[in-house]
């Protein structure tokens, strides 16, 4: 199993057995993406919530596949309103796919689609596959929940927002990998535009300080699981 950064909070998971995961996959308009939208397929894509963003090009990509989507209901229903296929789930809900186990947590962020319609909750992506479990954060702020969530789950990968102003910064995002205690921490959601510029050392740093692993990924990098 291999995870690949593509930029921002975008990222592909290829399973043990060839299926393509995409999480939160906006790249045309991504400035640090080294894909573009036409370069990738995908058999399943999950969103985190529905802004520019992170909703991206999922749906130019699912159209040249049959692509499965999950997210939240609200946001499935408008996916689904467009042709794709959908599994609606909600915050705190989990369900057994045959590539892995999804469960969606709680983020502290809006929701809202690219043309103005109401899209849900944000959410927190928790995948469990191949003996591996990844926490995908979303777009959130703190909150003491992550904490529960690192005593229900043995993180092996966290993927967390550091970049301020939208999300968390590096010092709560510090503290979310305190509570959390992933095996490897992996940051994302920095530098894409100004008002999240930062640089990540001082996390790496911060989360080797903690006793845990950190890798700063370059966009396009890849990392066997």
């Amino acid at each position: 199993m291999t995870l690949q950064f593509l930029g921002h909070s975008a990222f592909r998971i290829i399973t043990d057995a060839g299926k393509t995961i995409l999480i939160d996959p906006w790249l045309d308009g991504n400035p640090l993406a080294p894909l573009k939208a036409r370069d990738l397929k995908a058999d399943v894509i999950i969103l985190s919530h529905a802004h520019g963003d992170h909703l991206g090009d999922a749906m130019q990509i699912a159209s040249r596949a049959d692509t499965l989507f999950i997210a939240v209901s609200e946001l499935t229903k408008y996916i689904s309103a467009k042709g794709f296929k959908t599994h609606a789930m909600q915050i705190g809900g989990a369900y057994n796919f045959d590539f892995a186990r999804v469960r969606l947590s709680p983020a502290l962020h809006g929701s809202m689609t690219p043309d103005g319609c109401y899209a849900g909750l944000a959410a927190g992506i928790i995948l469990t596959l191949s003996g591996k479990t990844i926490y995908h954060c979303g777009d959130t702020g703190l909150f003491l929940d992550m904490k529960l969530i690192g005593e229900m789950h043995e993180i092996d990968i966290m993927l967390v927002p550091v970049g301020g102003n939208y999300t968390m910064d590096i010092p709560d995002a510090l503290l979310a990998v305190k509570w959390v205690q992933p095996k490897l921490a992996i940051p994302m959601h920095y530098n894409t535009f100004p008002p999240i510029k930062c640089d990540p050392e001082p996390f790496r740093k911060g989360v080797q300080e903690l006793g845990f692993q950190c890798i700063i990924m370059q966009a396009g990098e890849e990392i066997a699981l």
